[in-house]
């Protein structure tokens, strides 16, 4: 660590959010230390350490914000994409990160040989290639007159997901429901909010079910069974997306009394 302060035996706790965060760094540089953790609330009660809140204080985070956006937009960047990354210790590696950004100026962000900084590049990485991945793999479907999407991402990557979509769909009302964090997307109007979600509910729609038997009936008209190679297939595919690829499921029922077309 190539800047001055102490590190101490204490935990921050802060509530999780992004402002939350910021202030954890204020009070860092307020009193001249780094902590042992920062603990957002579901990590708070995990640490053995002794814990000191940190409450959220507006003008404190735009002080912190206002340093970050003097910094450039690769150091912004780095620090906004790697929060929303999920793994133990993130909120500690950005601390430390960030105060080295401060010590060495924009630079830093190019110091890979640094801990801090290769730790934070490594959070930023993870975030960006999951959301990369999943704008290829996810399926949208015909529901009460818009698209809804399901994603089970180990990130919470939705805010890295909304400028694709939103520029490639933006005269389309959509949805995009991540069950793994209890949060959607949702376009409509041209207009974009983030909500709290506990469920999504499937489209009954009989035109949509249909679209999607023919894409799973095409699908599988292009499988080689003889060349079936699920070890290859999972390396283009991670097998945590298919649950959410229409493709992937077991074959839909056609309703009965339905008549099934044959190909010529």
């Amino acid at each position: 660590m190539s800047y001055e302060a102490h590190v101490t035996d204490t935990a921050y706790c802060y509530d999780g959010s992004f402002a939350g965060f910021l202030c954890c760094v204020f009070e860092s540089y307020a009193r001249k230390e780094i902590p042992a953790e920062v603990c957002p609330p579901e990590d708070g009660q995990l640490n053995f350490f002794g814990t000191r809140q940190i409450f959220t204080d507006e003008q404190h985070a735009r002080r912190v914000a206002a340093g970050l956006d003097r910094l450039g937009r690769e150091v912004k960047d780095r620090v906004t994409t790697g929060f929303l990354c999920t793994d133990p210790g993130k909120d500690l590696t950005l601390l430390r990160f960030v105060r080295l950004c401060f010590a060495q100026g924009p630079r830093a962000a190019q110091m890979l040989g640094d801990p801090d900084a290769a730790a934070a590049f490594a959070l930023e990485r993870a975030v960006d290639n999951e959301a990369c991945r999943l704008i290829e793999f996810i399926r949208f479907e015909e529901r009460d007159g818009m698209l809804g999407a399901v994603i089970h991402p180990k990130h919470r990557i939705l805010p890295l997901l909304r400028g694709h979509f939103c520029s490639r769909l933006p005269d389309e009302n959509f949805l995009i429901y991540d069950a793994a964090h209890g949060t959607a997307l949702l376009h409509r109007d041209g207009q974009v909010r983030y909500l709290a979600m506990e469920r999504y509910i499937p489209g009954t729609d009989e035109t949509e079910l249909d679209w999607q038997r023919m894409w799973k009936r095409f699908f599988k008209a292009l499988t080689i069974e003889q060349r079936r190679d699920e070890k290859a297939q999972m390396s283009h595919v991670p097998k945590r997306f298919w649950q959410d690829m229409c493709e992937m499921q077991p074959d839909l029922a056609f309703p009965a009394g339905a008549a099934v077309r044959k190909a010529d």
